[in-house]
């Protein structure tokens, strides 16, 4: 079963539009974005060229209604920011911080989130939303596309980034002390 909407990270856009199935995902599936991937992330595609190419132009595509844009505020990051500790949260990107904030805080719907980053994986494992979860593999294949992927793309790499997250969170590697305490007092 595929998912409605999947909440991709700036990797995964690149990642698509270099595979040259960004426009079977966008036709396939409902595509979000958080807001700091569409306004600033994705702009990193090749500043070489001087601008990024119009298929993956993320603010273009959101203000012609092809994909969406999700934005957490400051308390969305903030609660999570109650969650992990200074180290852990310093190695999840901004635009993943965001996005595990709209899952975190239930404003992403039904959306699931899909990045090739071991830190947020993790984290969704840490939270205990990893059927929130999707790796881009996964993606590909519920809508028939099989590509050659490197190791961080695929689904084997995805599922040991998931077990390491429930380790982490079975040792409290990570977390808060304060975290740990409440969820050791349940």
């Amino acid at each position: 079963m595929k998912p409605r909407c999947v909440l991709l990270d700036a990797s995964i856009v690149i990642e698509a539009f270099q595979l040259g199935v960004w426009e079977i995902l966008v036709q396939q599936y409902q595509i979000a974005v958080p807001s700091i991937v569409s306004n600033d992330e994705a702009l990193f595609y090749k500043k070489e060229i001087g601008r990024i190419p119009d298929e993956i132009n993320l603010p273009k595509l959101i203000q012609s209604g092809k994909i969406q844009q999700l934005s957490a505020d400051a308390s969305d990051l903030a609660a999570l920011d109650e969650v992990f500790d200074r180290v852990f949260i310093e190695n999840i990107h901004s635009g993943e911080r965001e996005a595990l904030s709209l899952l975190y805080s239930g404003k992403a719907g039904d959306a699931v989130f899909c990045t090739s980053d071991s830190a947020p994986i993790r984290a969704m494992a840490i939270l205990n939303l990893s059927e929130k979860a999707i790796s881009f593999e996964k993606v590909l294949i519920q809508i028939g596309q099989t590509k050659k992927l490197l190791k961080q793309f695929t689904e084997e790499w995805f599922q040991k980034q998931l077990v390491l997250g429930k380790q982490n969170f079975i040792t409290g590697e990570g977390l808060k002390a304060e975290y740990r305490k409440r969820i050791i007092s349940r």
